[in-house]
């Protein structure tokens, strides 16, 4: 089982084609070819369909896709850690994170690491718990920074705690509930849900519920927060965010914070990742800047 291999059949997944992945692997499309016929030989199961289209994955191979992610990304790390040991801080960082981390601490974290280590790839993308739980499986990602409840947590998962964020509820500036300050007030208001769980949706289910009212009347579901400032600025309804988002953002003079007396929810940010597999000590120096940010450079946005 080679590791040129795994790494091309990888790129068959992604590409759809066998001659696109040995051109990435830096190998002749015959000699994948046998490579490939020689791990399904080994693994005794056909891993690709071949057409005329291209090539897709057996229900065998779509099995298999996780153990060679898995494998190539410990490799990775493997080498990328004996070299930063030695004092060659190359290689590379993936992990995703929430809007409060990117729009608060993450920008001043990076900043700090990149002066310290410019020739380590930083990769980040949008992405919340549970969604990034395959990604942190096979090892796409190396962590996430993520709203996450412990007692949620899957139990090959390890969240270490960063901040807590503080969640407002909005509303554009010229709401006539803007004033509001019992939540009771607000229950025949439209409000514009998230589909991702702790997302604004659930949240505002959450507070209903704490305060003893029917469900929230669903006016939109938005799949981006970053979306959620301008939709609430340019309608009637309503939604919470996390304070963070609602400082800053573009539509910031628009948007009013309803001062409701109820206590909403305050998830909590955290550093997840598997529990038993060792971070590179590019990806431990990032997560320790992070965590200094979040222990003092959140005071400024409050």
């Amino acid at each position: 089982m080679k590791l040129q291999t795994l790494q091309a059949l990888i790129h068959v997944e992604e590409l759809g084609s066998i001659r696109a992945a040995a051109q990435a692997v830096a190998l002749s499309q015959p000699a994948l070819t046998a490579a490939i016929q020689q791990l399904e030989e080994e693994l005794r199961a056909p891993l690709l369909v071949r057409t005329r289209q291209g090539a897709t994955l057996t229900a065998f191979g779509r099995a298999f896709m996780g153990h060679a992610r898995l494998i190539v990304a410990e490799s990775r790390r493997a080498k990328e850690e004996i070299d930063q040991l030695r004092g060659h801080w190359e290689g590379s960082i993936r992990f995703s994170t929430s809007p409060a981390a990117a729009l608060s601490i993450l920008p001043l974290a990076l900043q700090q690491f990149a002066l310290a280590h410019p020739e380590v790839q930083v990769n980040v993308r949008d992405g919340l718990y549970p969604g990034i739980t395959p990604a942190l499986r096979d090892g796409t990602l190396d962590f996430g920074l993520t709203p996450v409840d412990k007692p949620e947590l899957e139990l090959d998962l390890l969240a270490e705690p960063l901040f807590t964020s503080e969640i407002v509820i909005a509303c554009n500036r010229d709401h006539p509930l803007r004033a509001a300050t019992k939540m009771s007030e607000l229950a025949d208001c439209d409000w514009v849900f998230s589909s991702a769980p702790r997302g604004p949706g659930a949240l505002i289910e959450e507070t209903f519920a704490t305060a003893g009212l029917g469900k929230p009347r669903r006016g939109l579901v938005c799949e981006s927060f970053l979306a959620l400032p301008g939709i609430v600025a340019r309608s009637n309804m309503m939604a919470t965010l996390p304070r963070m988002l609602f400082e800053m953002n573009s539509f910031r003079p628009e948007l009013c914070e309803v001062p409701v007396a109820d206590r909403l929810p305050s998830p909590t940010v955290s550093v997840v990742r598997r529990h038993d597999l060792p971070l590179t000590p590019a990806a431990s120096k990032l997560i320790g800047w992070i965590q200094y940010y979040a222990l003092n450079a959140l005071k400024q946005v409050r």
